[in-house]
């Protein structure tokens, strides 16, 4: 699986034509300009609470990605006033968390998440790396078992 995700990333492809797949499509090829385009794109055109708040925590994850942490806590919190039961953005902001060494705190962002969205796998995947840096390693194993399951039903469908 890895060996395809950095094929895919030196193939070109075609970008998708729908914003938030587009951005998605330039965010994973380090492409932040294009990919925050697509996603401003994306958040114009949100029918709906839920697509706001997925476009917005696209558009915090480009933050993070140039360092500015500050404007993806803007996005985060506009994402989450969108949509609060925002799994995605919960799940970035226990990845914030979790990079400022607050271990527990990421741990319980990340188990909201997964209640809110029991079949969302950078949760429990990220979830299984806190568990694993509190010591908690068979909790830990069982997360990362659970998101692999859960990525590959994703990618066959």
């Amino acid at each position: 699986m890895a060996f395809f995700d950095r094929l895919r990333r030196l193939v070109p492809g075609r970008p998708p034509s729908e914003p938030l797949a587009r951005g998605t499509h330039h965010l994973e090829r380090g492409r932040l300009d294009a990919a925050e385009s697509a996603f401003g794109e994306a958040l114009v055109g949100a029918e709906t609470p839920r697509e706001a708040a997925l476009a917005r925590n696209k558009l915090a994850i480009v933050a993070i990605r140039r360092g500015d942490r500050s404007r993806a806590v803007e996005e985060l919190i506009a994402a989450l006033e969108a949509e609060p039961r925002s799994a995605a953005a919960i799940t970035t902001l226990g990845n914030l968390l979790l990079e400022d060494g607050s271990v527990a705190q990421a741990i319980v962002h990340y188990e909201a998440a997964i209640l809110i969205d029991d079949v969302y796998a950078p949760a429990y995947h990220n979830l299984g790396v806190a568990l694993h840096r509190s010591g908690r390693r068979g909790e830990a194993v069982r997360m990362l078992r659970k998101a692999t399951r859960l990525e590959g039903r994703t990618s066959r469908s």
